[in-house]
């Protein structure tokens, strides 16, 4: 479902996608996975983005939205606006101008990666990917991973694939396949949109060396829209941040709308369902 402007010409003007879920009963907009940023979306950069708000408001008793943007929503008149931030590289430098700006922890820890006799390859296969997630990581996510939620990966994939919008990167050692990154370009936007690696490739620094095959990869390019950032879909955790850090990001805010209108009885059953 979406929220469409159109122009005079019957054109798009403004669109703001509205992904629905339902749960206990109710339809709410909800975040996708995989998706980290959603709002309107708008050649005009004054656009009134108040009335798309207003509207899924209205329809709507319990919503979340990532909205995109350099500036706050401030015109939404309700529920919760939160500042968050990703953190962001600027690749428009040549290679050793970034290299420079890498932390001594992470040059030294990329140098340790460069002595393990890694081997790095581009393939086009998801499914290593998937194995060392499910493996590696699906255990410490809260609640679990439902098998839909890698289907809808795999989709994902299979059209970010057909549109030459993936690298997919896999680092091997002795023969196994011990972590893999996927790298997505959006116009001059490079997203760090999914990883994993085993215990081996964590702590040989695996990632460090396939994240920095990237940044050499994609140094000092430009295109229409201006120079490439590299986007590290930073979560809150410190610790992540902290790493993502080492290589020269930098923090880039954007925020989040939240509301919801649900009754007692349904803020009860949820809280009860989440206990």
């Amino acid at each position: 479902m979406g929220v469409v402007l159109t122009d005079e010409a019957g054109e798009y003007a403004a669109v703001l996608p509205v992904p629905l879920r339902r749960k206990w009963g109710v339809w709410r907009i909800h975040q996708p996975f995989f998706c980290q940023m959603l709002g309107v979306f708008s050649r005009d950069p004054i656009l009134d983005t108040m009335p798309f708000y207003q509207l899924v408001y209205e329809r709507f008793r319990y919503g979340a939205i990532w909205q995109v943007g350099q500036y706050p929503p401030v015109d939404v008149p309700f529920g919760l606006v939160r500042q968050l931030s990703t953190q962001v590289l600027d690749l428009s430098d040549a290679y050793p101008a970034i290299y420079a700006r890498y932390t001594s922890d992470r040059r030294r820890n990329l140098r340790r990666s460069q002595t393990t006799n890694w081997s790095v390859r581009e393939a086009t296969d998801i499914e290593p990917l998937i194995a060392l997630f499910r493996k590696n990581h699906a255990d410490t996510i809260d609640g679990g991973v439902g098998n839909w939620a890698y289907s809808i990966f795999r989709n994902l994939y299979t059209e970010l694939q057909k549109r030459n919008m993936t690298t997919l990167l896999y680092a091997e050692r002795s023969g196994k396949t011990e972590a893999g990154t996927l790298f997505v370009q959006d116009n001059n936007r490079i997203i760090y949109l999914f990883n994993a690696a085993t215990e081996t490739g964590r702590h040989r620094n695996a990632r460090t060396l396939l994240i920095d095959r990237i940044i050499q990869k994609k140094a000092g390019h430009y295109n229409a829209d201006g120079p490439l950032l590299f986007d590290f879909e930073s979560p809150e955790k410190p610790s992540i941040r902290a790493f993502y850090a080492s290589f020269g990001a930098v923090a880039q805010p954007f925020w989040s709308v939240r509301w919801s209108r649900l009754s007692g009885p349904e803020r009860l059953l949820k809280w009860i369902i989440t206990r």
